[in-house]
């Protein structure tokens, strides 16, 4: 339907100043009064045997916007590849084990919020094992974020979110996004994926969806013509870890709607200025031959000229 582009062109919309000036309430201070892990611990579920970089990204991402520690959750396969990376991700090969299930569960306790999707794959024993999980991250009301093609597995299975309390985002580019309109009727039915889903529509235009019309937002500003594989993944590594912080801060976000949405949709913001800002600064330098590891390097000097320290 036509909706997916042109529906909501109406409402309400947050000021882009007073979000950020929330965000910046709710990041810790690097003052030395919190102790290792408070500033996030973050989970990653993905990574396969053909798909071992997006995992990276998105933990790397996580840790370099200011989480203390990423777990990743990966096939047996995966994990040399993806520790060969980076020694500062913690990877467990243990998703495609055939109790994964529980082998994961006593980690979700530690952590503070989960992304899954990126570098999954589409085996059906692996979204099998994703269904299962979901239903502990519920149980367990860890705020998620879903990319890639765990995304591709709730276009399937819509009713995995619906009974969530925690915050879900879910992060489709254009044609994932136009997957979930055609499964729902439109973009007006996508608040029937579940009261705490946040659906982040990426692209040129930058887009939030919420059920909390003061939670919706667009943003075009920074960014290039270069799209390169991989920034999606950086992005939901930001996300998740300012979701946490965001959640954490409840008391420094200003409105008389679902806190914990706005939060979710505030989250998404920062995340997508930020990346914008590192594939803006990259692009100045390399050009048509920026990579997505560019990118990585001005995690740093982007924050600081959106958030300060």
């Amino acid at each position: 339907m036509s909706d997916c582009q042109t529906e909501n062109e109406t409402r309400t919309k947050m000021d882009a100043a007073s979000m950020i000036r929330t965000v910046k309430a709710c990041i810790p201070p690097l003052d030395g009064s919190s102790h290792k892990g408070q500033a996030g611990r973050i989970g990653v579920v993905g990574g396969s045997l053909e798909y071992t970089g997006a995992p990276y990204f998105a933990g790397i991402s996580a840790l370099r916007v200011g989480a203390d520690l990423v777990h990743i959750f990966c096939t047996n396969p995966a994990s040399t590849v993806i520790k060969s990376y980076s020694p500062e991700l913690i990877v467990h090969p243990i998703l495609d084990r055939p109790n994964a299930v529980s082998e994961i569960s006593p980690w979700l306790d530690r952590l503070h919020a989960v992304v899954i999707g990126p570098g999954l794959g589409r085996e059906a024993k692996t979204f099998e094992v994703v269904t299962e999980l979901l239903k502990t991250i519920q149980t367990k009301n860890i705020p998620l974020v879903i990319d890639a093609d765990g995304l591709f597995l709730i276009t399937e299975k819509p009713d995995l979110l619906k009974e969530f309390t925690s915050p879900v985002i879910l992060t489709p580019n254009k044609i994932e996004f136009e997957r979930l309109c055609n499964k729902f009727n439109g973009v007006s039915g996508l608040s029937r994926l579940g009261a705490k889903v946040t659906v982040f529509k990426k692209g040129q235009e930058d887009e939030v969806f919420s059920p909390i019309a003061e939670a919706q937002w667009k943003s075009s500003t920074g960014g290039s013509g270069r799209r390169c594989g991989g920034q999606g993944d950086l992005l939901s590594g930001a996300i998740a870890t300012f979701l946490h912080w965001t959640l954490a801060s409840l008391n420094n976000i200003d409105t008389d709607s679902d806190k914990s949405m706005m939060a979710a949709s505030l989250s998404c913001y920062a995340a997508s200025k930020l990346i914008r800002s590192c594939n803006e600064n990259g692009f100045k330098v390399k050009g048509r031959s920026m990579l997505a590891h560019d990118m990585i390097e001005y995690i740093h000097v982007s924050f600081e000229d959106l958030f300060g320290q």
